[in-house]
């Protein structure tokens, strides 16, 4: 079983990436993945292709459950044993400390591949600036920096962004281009190339804590798209706290919306199906009694999550 490690931050697009990578290249996949809420909603997302669920949602694996995770990833191997495990950590995991962690139980059937970070273009500077060691350690123990979010950027904008991200780390490599438009050999190379055992894994011996609180609701609704959409803007402008992340689906009459919050900007897709109404917002000082007053206007079903303290210190 060969494993790949797919880091980002929070918003990056490593849930699209991966759904690209298996329509891309033909494979299935197992997917170990970590979200802050038990909703699931990555995972829902992820079930419209070919791709075996394995979710660890119990707080923050890469802190508090070290033991099941390595558990998990043998269990995996000796059950599904599926050609590819695709691991998707949390946006704040420290991915030199995940390397190192799964290097424990790496043996002749268990192989890491290179692992790979997703950057998000237009979010990069505040996360490097919120989250230094976090940014540093993702960019530094990848064997490949993958630029999303890059549709609307110039060529000399997409050089400026390499060029720091080279600076960083000199020998880091960068795709040029948005990942959509590389061939099906670049694709089929991640899944044929190993970890280089020469390359130095950034570590931390300490635990990186990030306070990062969560707010989960289900069985939300809103009156219309335009109500909607005002209250993305609201979310933006700060009015219900400091979200830096939020995601889910929302039904509507007339079908349901899919959105999307990440470094400063919105998404909202309409879909015609109904599906599962349930969103997550990550941010400090979350004005949770203000969103429910805007979400669950004919509902009282609510799940709030308690605050955490999330570490990046490795699985």
């Amino acid at each position: 079983m060969d494993i790949l490690i797919v880091s980002g931050f929070l918003g990056a697009g490593k849930t699209t990436f991966i759904k690209a990578l298996s329509e891309k290249t033909g494979k299935e996949f197992a997917i170990l993945e970590n979200e802050y809420s038990d909703l699931g909603i990555d995972g829902e997302r992820l079930q419209d292709s070919t791709i075996n669920i394995w979710g660890l949602n119990e707080g923050c694996i890469c802190c508090s459950t070290k033991k099941d995770f390595a558990e998990s990833v043998l269990t995996i191997a000796n059950t599904i044993s599926p050609d590819y495990l695709v691991v998707e950590p949390t946006g704040v995991a420290n991915l030199g400390n995940i390397i190192k962690n799964l290097k424990r139980i790496e043996y002749e059937k268990i192989k890491l591949l290179s692992p790979l970070c997703i950057l998000d273009t237009e979010g990069m500077r505040s996360y490097g600036n919120e989250f230094p060691d976090i940014f540093s350690s993702q960019i530094k123990s990848a064997g490949q920096v993958i630029l999303s979010k890059t549709e609307n950027l110039s060529t000399e904008e997409r050089k400026v962004i390499i060029n720091e991200v080279k600076s960083i780390d000199p020998k880091a490599v960068v795709t040029d281009r948005h990942y959509m438009e590389y061939p099906f050999e670049w694709w089929n190379e991640i899944l044929c190339t190993y970890l280089d055992g020469s390359r130095k894994i950034e570590e931390n011996s300490d635990d990186i804590n990030v306070n990062l609180d969560t707010f989960s609701l289900s069985n939300v609704t809103v009156g219309s798209v335009g109500e909607f959409v005002y209250f993305m803007e609201n979310v933006l402008r700060g009015e219900y706290g400091d979200i830096i992340r939020a995601k889910g689906s929302i039904s509507l009459k007339e079908g349901s919306i899919t959105f999307d919050v990440a470094g400063g900007r919105y998404s909202i897709l309409l879909d015609e199906e109904n599906k599962d109404s349930k969103v997550i917002f990550i941010g400090n000082r979350i004005r949770k009694q203000k969103i429910r007053k805007v979400l669950l206007k004919k509902s009282e079903s609510i799940k709030i999550l308690p605050f955490r303290r999330y570490s990046s210190a490795g699985f």
